[in-house]
């Protein structure tokens, strides 16, 4: 899992400070947190800050707002968004890598399950169809007697031959010995959890009861304890198509919702309709706004078309 790249509980610390100096300049006078920053000199607005760019800024600030500290409520919570926005941009960037880092080698393993189970089943089936010859030619006992014989045909041609050979026909179509069980798989796997000195990563999945994944939930922490937490419910099992021709791959046309929550509490909710050629709608609304973006097929990327406050 690789480094976060930035210190995200200090940018929501900052956001923070700035939405209580947002408070304080709504009541009308530049006091408390907000005075003693802007009338610091510049060795300690830059300790408190980070950066001698934002302790410029910050000063300029303050010295062309003091004497209206009501208007410059809009303008704190406007700066405390932009640090809000940084850190969850690089966060959701770094919880992209290490998802992307941690999970695509080490998935839950779902895929493999299920190949190990259609490899059980086909084997399963096989010896039914085995198990059902033999009874219908009398010669389950026998080889339940000589578990080593896997051939009709090597042991009707030997010498000393059954007796139930005389009901075995050659000519006509016979299963083969489905040879030896593979492993039988247990209980499909549902969850994924990885962690070390970076942060943890954390994967659910729900199935239904074909083992089609309806439901994901991922959650990535960081050290500092902020978290990311990404759910996506399908309004029911995957609806393939596949259309004519090498080009294209099949495509999932199911509909579904994406709810995003960010370390602040704060949600994004995307409502995906895909329609049958693959082209769809997603309107997303985070509280504040609305965006709606649209893509023109299974491979093409989502463009906004629309974005209006609520």
């Amino acid at each position: 899992m690789p480094d976060f790249s930035i210190d995200y509980s200090t940018l929501y610390e900052v956001q923070a400070q700035m939405r209580k100096l947002a408070e304080q300049a709504a009541s009308g006078g530049a006091t408390g947190a907000f005075k003693e920053l802007g009338e610091a000199n510049s060795g300690e607005r830059k300790a408190a800050l980070g950066t001698s760019g934002l302790s410029y800024e910050f000063n300029l600030f303050y010295h062309h707002s003091k004497s209206r500290t009501k208007s410059a409520k809009d303008g704190l919570e406007e700066l405390a968004e932009s640090f809000k926005a940084v850190s969850d941009i690089f966060f959701d960037a770094d919880s992209n890598i290490a998802s992307a880092a941690g999970l695509m080698g080490n998935s839950v393993g779902l895929n493999d399950w299920k190949d190990d189970k259609a490899a059980y089943d086909h084997w399963a089936a096989d010896k039914a169809e085995w198990d059902d010859y033999l009874a219908s030619i009398g010669a389950t006992e026998w080889f339940d007697e000589h578990p080593d014989a896997t051939s009709i045909r090597a042991v009707c041609h030997g010498d000393d031959a059954p007796s139930w050979c005389a009901n075995w026909n050659e000519d006509k179509p016979f299963p083969m010995h489905p040879g030896d069980a593979p492993d039988k798989p247990g209980p499909p796997p549902t969850s994924y959890h990885y962690e070390d000195e970076h942060g943890t990563i954390d994967v659910s999945i729900e199935l239904d009861k074909d083992d089609n994944v309806i439901k994901e939930k991922s959650t990535i922490t960081n050290p500092q304890g902020q978290s990311f937490t990404t759910e996506t419910v399908y309004d029911g099992p995957p609806k393939m198509v596949d259309p004519p021709g090498d080009d294209t791959d099949p495509y999932d046309v199911r509909d579904y919702t994406i709810t995003t929550t960010s370390s602040d509490g704060t949600k994004s909710v995307a409502t995906v309709t895909i329609n049958e050629d693959g082209s769809g709608t997603m309107v997303t609304v985070d509280g504040k706004e609305k965006v709606t973006s649209t893509r023109s097929g299974p491979d093409a990327k989502w463009v906004e078309t629309e974005r209006e406050d609520l």
